[in-house]
């Protein structure tokens, strides 16, 4: 058969092509979206968010508790879009699933975009040149960020769509878009400022004029600062630090525990993404920037995402998967397709050829399609159950407890949530004490949950205090509750639990009311407690 028949040589079905294989990957995503969709596949952290836009629609700015200006969260324009959805009376869980799908058809769209400037016009087989589509379409991590509520595919369609302007040279839009990702996460400004480094020296090697430099520093840089600048003054003025409450309660320094912890975690989350393979080929695309220099800059963007996972010790992957690789994942999938086309171009045999340009993505598609994080998650299940209980916990609290009771929480997420009450996150995302204590020992523990302070949460006396996690004796030892068992016992007495592990309660009872433990409840999973102050307190 002939080379023609496998090649794109028509620039009009090159753009025909692209054009189906956009529309059949958004089928695809959807597809994916809807079966991995159902009750209580929100992750517990984006209800801190939630609540936060909640605050902030019902009148009380954007606060956790009313009248603390903590910055809680890190993802303020996402968080202002709920508020938004909120403002016109919809639920807010299920408009951040519509939000998240769309900002995921809008990145496949950048994707599409790319494809036509990186590969259309050059000879290029097909497959490859839609490859970059099929797969971020296909891979299951897409349709798990849908429907978690968090932030994440709002954070790769700007950093995907800004750095597309930035390859077209619409200085002064993609500072903008850079600035809105950078307000997106605090990551965006590490982003921002590879992009405008890269931009200083691509003008500087002799291809551009003066004017040029000139207009991409007014334009790019300009229009970044105007926007994120302004952005930065008034969350300055309002919560009073540089950086976000949670950057403190997370902030690991510079050690070698931590250290160690993130490479190991690194190795998790390429072995459980399956990004390995596409990472090796994506390194063969290198040599493809002497002709286009933006290869580079998709190079440096998952450096620094790597440097900068190692530096923040990691993160949970167990619930969280790849989310901070997440915002680079169309330029690896770009670099992937690049970088196979590289190396077939090295072969000679005809044959050995054509069986290479359709069996290396085939292999991809697989191994993506099935073997890509979560489609081996074996706790999605286990994820679903604690979702619920604490959900139901929170409804629980809501009807048993007085409106004006304050509790203390290691599940900063649903129980306040749903629960509406005054609460002190335990674990410091949200309470100012704590993200800003100094732990010597950080990085050897649970990333975000190393920071606590039993003493601290005493001191305060909550009128009520949940433990997610409870020993066989029924008590509270999370978030280092269990250096304080003397105490809390003198104080408070177990009031509910709620059932935690082991599947949902065959008689429908997620929390029971009781004022006693035993090894039957521990058994049936019913490790959560609520534990309240007595009477005589």
């Amino acid at each position: 058969m002939r080379k023609a028949t496998f090649k794109i040589n028509s620039l009009a079905f090159q753009s025909r092509f692209l054009l189906v294989t956009l529309c059949v990957s958004i089928v695809l995503l959807l597809a994916r979206a809807i079966y991995i969709n159902g009750p209580d596949v929100v992750v517990d952290d984006a209800y801190i968010s939630f609540r936060y836009a909640l605050n902030w629609v019902n009148g009380a700015g954007l606060v956790y508790n009313l009248g603390e200006h903590v910055e809680g969260y890190t993802n303020f324009l996402w968080t202002v879009l709920l508020a938004g959805c909120a403002y016109l009376g919809f639920d807010i869980a299920f408009c951040s699933k519509i939000l998240s799908v769309c900002m995921a058809i809008c990145t496949l769209f950048i994707i599409y975009r790319f494809s036509q400037h990186l590969f259309t016009g050059h000879q290029v087989y097909w497959v490859i040149a839609a490859l970059p589509l099929i797969l971020f379409s296909v891979m299951p991590s897409q349709a798990r960020y849908v429907v978690s509520g968090m932030e994440t595919l709002l954070f790769v369609f700007l950093l995907t769509f800004s750095t597309y302007l930035f390859y077209k040279c619409k200085w002064a839009a993609s500072g903008v878009v850079y600035a809105l990702t950078a307000i997106t996460r605090p990551e965006g400004l590490m982003y921002f400022v590879i992009a405008f480094g890269f931009g200083l020296v691509l003008l500087k090697e002799g291809t551009h004029q003066p004017p040029e430099m000139r207009q991409f520093i007014s334009r790019f840089l300009v229009s970044f600062v105007l926007i994120y600048g302004s952005y930065f003054l008034w969350r300055y003025s309002y919560y009073g630090y540089l950086f976000p409450n949670t950057f403190y309660a997370k902030a690991p320094g510079l050690n070698f525990a931590n250290l160690e912890r993130g490479w190991n975690t690194l190795g998790e989350v390429f072995i459980s993404w399956n990004i390995l393979p596409l990472l090796f080929l994506g390194f063969f695309a290198l040599p493809s920037a002497r002709s286009d220099r933006i290869w580079y800059l998709f190079a440096g963007f998952v450096l620094i995402t790597a440097i900068y996972f190692l530096y923040i010790g990691g993160d949970f992957v167990v619930w969280f998967g790849p989310r901070f690789f997440m915002p680079v994942l169309p330029f690896i999938l770009l670099m992937a397709a690049e970088g196979i086309h590289r190396i077939i171009s090295t072969i000679q045999l005809q044959g050995i050829r054509l069986i290479l340009v359709w069996l290396i993505p085939l292999l991809l598609i697989l191994n993506g399609l099935w073997l890509s994080w979560p489609a081996r998650f074996d706790q999605l299940d286990t994820f679903k159950s604690q979702m619920r209980s604490w959900r139901e916990l929170g409804n629980w609290m809501k009807l048993n407890l007085p409106a004006e009771t304050k509790i203390a929480t290691d599940a900063a997420g649903l129980i306040p949530f749903y629960s509406n009450l005054y609460a002190i996150d335990m674990f410091g995302l949200t309470d100012e004490h704590i993200a800003h204590l100094d732990v010597s020992d950080i990085g050897k523990g649970v990333v975000a949950h190393e920071k606590y302070d039993p003493f601290y949460i005493l001191r305060r006396k909550p009128d009520c205090l949940v433990s997610t996690w409870m020993n066989e004796q029924g008590q509270a030892i999370s978030a280092g509750l269990d250096a304080v068992t003397q105490g809390l016992e003198g104080l408070y007495e177990l009031v509910a639990v709620a059932k935690v592990r082991y599947g949902a309660p065959p008689d429908g009872r997620w929390v029971i009311a009781t004022s006693t433990y035993s090894q039957a409840l521990f058994k049936d999973g019913y490790q959560t407690g609520l534990f309240c102050l007595k009477a005589n307190q």
